[in-house]
């Protein structure tokens, strides 16, 4: 026990510990001072923190509340009740408490924030977004609301838009599309409704693309936008219309260009570059006449040639080829500074950050040579396509493994313990690294990223070092290869992978025998149900005898794009991966994949002697509940392959689940 007077030495020895995630030693230091002085407001408040944190519900509750019974205008310990009850899916507790912080005090940020989540979890859309915008409003750099709202916006459609509502949403996805720590296309939708919400552009779905679209107004006016700019800079076009629009504009000024009409060439050029960043983010997919290829192949020709750097050239070639194709014009733009930072901006997505993806290759490391012959296929085709293309990502929120995974099985739960404090980690597929920077969401995690791909390692790579992360270790190898990796993992994800293997229970077989005996295990898998559309749609490009050239990609989105009646053809260009050429190879061109059903999943999963915690974040649990009430927990695979016979679109994405040994 510790004398009263050092409590306050103590106290600051124990927030120095809780401040670098020294969970343990806070916690007992915590104790120690209340042993002395039970009523030590700001130890409760702190040890109620701790606990929250490391996902000991029932600890945090007592002292958050005994916190606020010593001081009840203590607003912190309001909001972290409140995230307690989040945890505890006590959504109207939650928002009593926040309620409370928000009245003790108005401008308490983090409260309003989460107020806008407890509110979205209680189905008040409306509320919840004006919770957020208020938190945004108080601080533009608050990193939840933002991250959030941008989620938010991509489960829910906006309507109803009208004045000074419309004013702020669009001002708001501004502000959004500026920033660099989100998902653009999560808010892509959302932000296209509010930008052609507008009477000027009332007519914008009736153009007519084969008219001459740079004379028209509404098209002038669009391209004016600086969020539509935006939008072309930092999110797939995920739009048919608008993709036919830009298709014939880049035709149009690509003529200006032939015919030396600098007007439109000074005019449009902020705009051409935003679509040169467009089109080199979704590789090219854009339809090409032979027309246009032709000219294309003179212009590079002739900017090689040339000892002068013209901007309004190289912004137009860059809409049709990666500047990059070309080494001698690669040579003349590495050191090339513009007055127009766009420009500077073009040069570094299209040669600078290529080129240091090609330095990178050098220094990721191979366990050996691929001998798998599918193995092979498939490496190759993430060789030539690594998937998938991204610019950004949402920031990392760090917190317990064990929350995390909770967050994602909840109903059910996981009881707390200590051993993912420090977790080991294994992505067993982690491609361009999207997935690791999910991964950095594990409090003090240490991340082995695996993939077959060195082209997809190396952009990982460029990813992880612009943001200065250093808790990743890269190793380019075959799942199969990994039976000879002397190491284990308390947490190993692969999404997305196992399903493109020769033998996908051979691969499951694999990371099993890395996973500790307590360890978790998160997989993706196919849906056979939810992919039917697309198993016809292989069909129709089989008849066609399409391959998964650059060329044949093109003539098969051309049929997708003008088709209005094939419903199958409706779901494919309503996904994201339609929209670009690493996306749509993946999703249709694949050279090997698998497609399972929930009763086949159950059955390898008794083989396999596994424990079913449930699917991660799936927003129809809520309606999969109203018929299965008795199975608390959302985790009876037999009901679930009832409710997706009767559901197809439930898992149109895969399969996306938690598991871990049965120790017997």
């Amino acid at each position: 026990m510790i004398e009263k007077i050092k409590i306050k030495e103590t106290f600051d020895l124990a927030s120095k510990c809780h401040q670098k995630n020294n969970f343990k030693e806070a916690e007992n230091l915590y104790e120690s001072i209340l042993e002395v002085d039970p009523n030590h407001l700001e130890s409760n408040f702190c040890l109620g923190s701790l606990s929250a944190q490391t996902n000991n519900l029932k600890k945090a509750t007592s002292y958050l509340v005994k916190a606020i019974e010593i001081e009840p205008l203590h607003s912190k310990a309001y909001n972290n009740l409140g995230i307690v009850f989040i945890r505890l899916r006590e959504f109207k507790k939650a928002k009593t408490c926040y309620e409370k912080a928000i009245e003790i005090e108005p401008n308490h940020e983090e409260a309003h924030s989460n107020l806008g989540l407890v509110l979205y979890e209680l189905g008040e859309i409306k509320k919840s977004i004006i919770s957020y915008e208020k938190a945004i409003e108080i601080n533009p750099n608050h990193l939840n609301a933002i991250k959030n709202i941008s989620i938010l916006f991509k489960q829910v459609q906006l309507d109803n838009l009208t004045g000074n509502n419309l004013l702020k949403l669009k001002k708001l996805f501004l502000l959004l599309f500026k920033r660099n720590d989100i998902e653009h296309k999560d808010i892509f939708f959302n932000a296209k409704t509010v930008l052609l919400t507008n009477e000027k552009y009332k007519y914008f779905n009736k153009i007519v693309v084969s008219d001459l679209l740079l004379e028209k107004a509404i098209i002038k006016n669009i391209l004016e936008e600086e969020l539509f700019h935006l939008m072309l800079q930092k999110s797939l076009i995920q739009d048919r219309l608008l993709e036919k629009i830009l298709t014939k504009i880049r035709q149009e000024i690509l003529s200006a260009l032939i015919n030396s009409n600098q007007d439109i060439l000074k005019e449009k050029f902020e705009f051409m570059i935003s679509l040169a960043e467009q089109c080199f983010f979704n590789e090219y997919c854009f339809a090409q006449s032979k027309e246009e290829i032709g000219y294309i192949n003179q212009l590079r020709d002739s900017i090689e040639n040339e000892k002068e750097i013209n901007e309004y050239e190289i912004a137009i070639l860059g809409c049709y080829i990666p500047l990059n194709a070309s080494e001698i014009i690669g040579k003349k733009l590495s050191n090339y500074k513009s007055k127009n930072n766009l420009f500077n901006d073009l040069i570094s997505l299209q040669i600078k950050e290529p080129l240091k993806e090609k330095e990178l290759l050098n220094y990721i490391k191979s366990f050996d040579s691929v001998s798998n012959s599918v193995s092979k296929k498939v490496r190759n085709q993430y060789e030539k396509n690594p998937y998938p293309r991204w610019r950004y990502s949402y920031r990392k929120s760090p917190s317990n493994p064990l929350v995390i995974i909770n967050n994602q099985i909840k109903p059910n739960k996981i009881e707390s313990n200590d051993k993912f404090n420090s977790p080991n980690i294994l992505i067993a597929g982690c491609g361009t690294g999207k997935h690791i920077f999910i991964a950095q969401n594990y409090l003090n995690a240490k991340i082995f990223a695996v993939d077959l791909s060195k082209a997809s390692l190396a952009y990982a790579k460029r990813k992880t070092d612009e943001l200065g992360i250093d808790n990743v270790e890269f190793l380019q190898a075959d799942i199969l290869q990994l039976e000879n990796l002397n190491r284990k993992f308390d947490l190993i994800e692969s999404v997305g992978v196992l399903h493109h293997m020769q033998d996908p229970l051979k691969g499951l077989k694999i990371l099993l025998n890395l996973l500790e005996p307590h360890g978790f295990l998160k997989l993706g898998l196919y849906s056979e149900i939810a992919r039917n559309h697309i198993i016809e749609v292989k069909k129709l490009i089989k008849k066609n005898n399409f391959k998964s050239s650059i060329n044949d990609i093109r003539n098969f989105r051309q049929i997708v794009i003008n088709d209005e009646k094939d419903k199958s053809l409706k779901k494919i260009y309503e996904k994201t991966d339609f929209y670009s050429t690493s996306a749509i190879r993946d999703l249709l061109f694949h050279v090997q994949e698998h497609h399972y059903k929930l009763d086949e999943l159950k059955e390898i999963l008794l083989d396999f002697n596994l424990e079913f915690l449930g699917f991660a974040d799936l927003n129809m649990k809520n309606e999969y509940v109203k018929l299965y009430p008795k199975d608390k927990k959302n985790f009876f695979l037999d009901n679930w392959n009832k409710f997706e016979i009767d559901n197809p679109d439930t898992f149109t994405g895969m399969y996306n689940f938690w598991i871990r040994k049965i120790i017997k």
